[in-house]
């Protein structure tokens, strides 16, 4: 399926969003994620399917000073 990830149009066969993140190995333990526009919660990744045509959005947090 064809889908937007950080604004950048990607193939994948992932089903959900945890599968999503372990395909492209984003780290899971500081990332919000986003998908058309909304926030989808840690603990709904590995039930939240994805469609195609979506719009994800991971945003990352640093510290830093």
């Amino acid at each position: 399926m064809q889908i937007k990830l950080n604004g950048n149009i990607i193939h994948t066969e992932s089903k959900n969003v945890l599968e999503l993140l372990q395909e492209y190995k984003i780290e899971t333990k500081s990332v919000a994620v986003a998908i058309n526009l909304e926030i989808v919660k840690q603990e709904k990744w590995d039930s939240f399917l994805l469609k195609e045509n979506d719009i994800i959005e991971c945003l990352t947090f640093m510290g830093g000073g």
